[in-house]
């Protein structure tokens, strides 16, 4: 009897010490990375809004989209993540049966034509907003140097006077068909990494979304950025994308600041359909 005692209370032990870690590893960074309460990718508060609002928005599209579509939606959509493996772990839900695949370089194609034909015109719009410190936040995210962004559309909701700022990237950005505008997942700024600088690791808020990172002004050295323990390095004129619902980090080891363009598009794996249900689902709360 002593002995099956001693061997439960050890099994519990074990248990406590595995959920801790397990915790510790998937939602460490998320607890220091960003305070805010209006932030999408870490409040709980507004996870549960949303996934409340969810289930009773999909209840009535039966009657507005193709019912096998949003049967099928309501089939696949979790805010459960708790049964995905660490290196993914979306913070706001899960779409199952989705793509795996972390990188997404060779998709969307036309996209990144797209950006790389007014690479000029976005690289002069940037370099003139550098100086123009009110119009750039920093983040909680890098635990070591310093992280800026100048958002255009901060969790789908239009940045006005940062739009007026670079006009004719805004219009290029609104023209992308797959640009998720209005939409509480859809972002789009310019990320300054300093140099010396590192973004820990962390994940996004879902799966649904790929996001493309541009190089602008990416200095020579050690600078990359590493997603589901395989690394890239960003390059000028050239695009990376990637599903950032796997956890992702970045560093740049240099003396001098990366600069790139971020942009989040709907996962090329959606239907249209889709992209238009998961629109109304997610819209921004005005």
């Amino acid at each position: 009897m002593i002995w099956l005692l001693a061997g439960g209370v050890l099994l519990a032990w074990y248990l406590i010490v595995r959920y801790f870690l397990r915790g510790k590893s998937s939602s460490y960074t998320l607890s220091q990375l960003c305070p805010s309460p209006d932030c999408i990718r870490c409040s709980a508060s507004l996870k549960s809004v949303y996934s409340t609002d969810v289930s009773h928005k999909l209840k009535k599209m039966y009657g507005k989209y193709e019912s096998l579509a949003v049967h099928k939606i309501e089939q696949r959509l979790t805010f459960d993540v708790s049964a995905l493996q660490d290196v993914r772990r979306p913070t706001i839900c899960y779409l199952r049966n989705m793509c795996d695949d972390p990188w997404h370089n060779q998709k969307q194609k036309y996209l990144q034509n797209l950006l790389l034909d007014s690479y000029s015109v976005i690289k002069s719009e940037v370099v003139n907003v550098v100086s123009e410190k009110q119009l750039w936040s920093s983040s909680e995210t890098s635990f070591n140097g310093s992280w800026q962004k100048l958002f255009l559309y901060n969790q789908g909701k239009k940045i006005r006077k940062s739009c007026q700022k670079m006009p004719r990237t805004t219009a290029l950005i609104e023209g992308l068909d797959t640009f998720m505008s209005g939409v509480i997942f859809g972002n789009a700024f310019v990320s300054i990494l300093d140099g010396q600088s590192k973004i820990e690791a962390h994940c996004g808020p879902t799966n649904l979304r790929v996001r493309c990172h541009m190089g602008l002004q990416i200095p020579e050295g050690d600078c990359s950025i590493t997603v589901n323990g395989v690394r890239e390095h960003w390059a000028n004129q050239e695009c990376i994308m990637f599903d950032d619902s796997f956890m992702h980090s970045a560093s740049n080891r240099t003396d001098s600041q990366r600069i790139v363009l971020i942009v989040d598009l709907w996962h090329p794996n959606l239907t249209i359909t889709e992209m238009n249900i998961f629109t109304e689902l997610f819209a921004v709360k005005h």
